[in-house]
C-alpha cells in the first residue's frame, strides 16, 4: 500500500513543502502540495488522499481548526507538523484524531518513516471500498473514486443504495426491500421511483454489475478480480 499511497502536504512554506514532495515522490508516493486551507479544500475536491501532512501554523484557519471542523474526510490519515515547541499542539492534534505528530525542523527521512508507520498501522483497518468495473465507492467518505484519482461526492441516497447492494452480493433485492434499505432523499421527493434512482446510479457508476431481474427486483454481481 505505501508505495501507491497518495499524500497531500499542507504547508505555507512552499519551498519546504515542495522539497518534502520531491523526497516522498522519489520513494514512490503520489504527492500533491497545498499552502492554505482553501488550497487543501480544492485538492480534496479534485481527488482523495490516503494521508495528509498538515502544518498547524497555516494562514487564516490553522491546521488544528481544519481537523476540528471536519475539513479532512473520515478515513484519511493525518500527520500534524508544528514549529511550536510547546507540547500543547501535539496533545490537541492527537485528541482531535491526528495519527501522528512531528516537530519542525523535520528531517525528510523522519517524516517518511512516520508516514510509512501510520500507513502500516492503518493497513488493517482500511476504508471500506466497493469495487465496480472502472470506479470504486468509498462508503465512509461517500465518494466515487476514479482510476485517475479524481473523486466525486455521492448523495446519502446513492450511498445507501450502494451499501444495500454491497451488503447483499448475489441476492435479488425486491423494490420494496430497496426502498426500505435506501429511502428516497428529500431532494428526490418528486421522483420516488426506485427504478429511476437505480438507473441514475448505474450511469454514474458506469456499471453493468447491478442487474435488473425482471418481475423480482435487482441483484448486484460484484466484478471478478483481474
Amino acid at each position: 500500500m505505501t508505495s501507491a499511497a497518495r499524500l497531500l502536504i499542507v504547508d505555507d512554506e512552499r519551498d519546504l513543502a515542495e522539497a518534502f514532495a520531491e523526497y516522498l515522490g522519489d520513494l514512490g508516493y503520489g504527492v500533491a502540495v497545498a499552502g492554505s486551507a482553501w488550497e487543501l479544500e480544492a485538492a480534496l475536491e479534485r481527488g482523495s488522499f490516503d494521508l495528509v501532512v498538515l502544518d498547524v501554523d497555516l494562514p487564516g484557519r490553522s491546521g488544528l481548526d481544519l481537523i476540528r471542523d471536519g475539513a479532512i474526510p473520515d478515513g484519511t490519515a493525518v500527520v500534524v507538523v508544528t514549529g511550536n515547541p510547546d507540547r500543547i499542539d501535539r496533545v490537541i492534534g492527537l485528541e482531535l484524531g491526528a495519527d501522528d505528530y512531528v516537530q519542525k525542523p523535520v528531517d525528510p527521512r523522519e517524516l517518511a518513516a512516520r508516514i510509512a508507520g501510520v500507513l502500516r498501522r492503518r493497513q488493517g483497518r482500511r476504508r471500506p471500498l466497493v469495487v465496480f468495473e472502472t470506479v470504486s465507492v468509498d462508503l465512509a467518505a461517500a465518494r466515487l473514486l476514479r482510476e485517475n484519482g479524481a473523486a466525486e461526492r455521492l448523495s446519502p441516497g446513492e450511498i445507501s443504495l450502494v451499501r444495500a447492494f454491497a451488503e447483499n452480493p448475489g441476492r435479488v433485492l425486491s423494490r420494496e426491500e430497496l426502498i426500505e434499505l435506501a429511502p428516497a432523499e428529500t431532494l428526490d421527493a418528486f421522483d420516488r421511483s426506485i427504478d429511476s434512482r437505480i438507473a441514475r446510479l448505474r450511469r454514474k457508476l458506469e456499471t453493468e454489475t447491478i442487474r435488473t431481474v425482471r418481475g423480482f427486483g435487482y441483484v448486484f454481481d460484484p466484478p471478478r478480480p483481474g
